[in-house]
């Protein structure tokens, strides 16, 4: 089990019918190594991800940037009526 982020054994034993015993907990040192290559394989997975994103977002902001120029702000034309009119 863990134990506030420690990984232990539980070594005794309890009566059911009284809820009394005796025991004690032993560090697991094996399985304190398997959680801890979990978490670092889950922590290097979040990284890539954190990392394609970013890259991803640079590369479309790039390809945005060219448009923007070329294209003239969204509103620019609101006083230019003429071409809306209802008639």
């Amino acid at each position: 089990m863990i134990l506030n982020g420690v990984c232990v054994i539980w070594r005794g034993s309890i009566d059911l019918q009284r809820l009394d015993g005796m025991g004690c907990l032993e560090y697991d040192d094996e399985r304190a190594q398997h959680e801890d290559a979990l978490a670092q394989a889950a922590f290097e997975e979040t990284r890539r991800r954190t990392r394609d994103f970013e890259d991803r977002d640079r590369s479309h902001r790039e390809d945005m940037e060219p448009r923007r120029q070329q294209d003239p702000s969204p509103g620019s034309n609101m006083g230019n009526t003429d071409d809306h009119k209802m008639r």
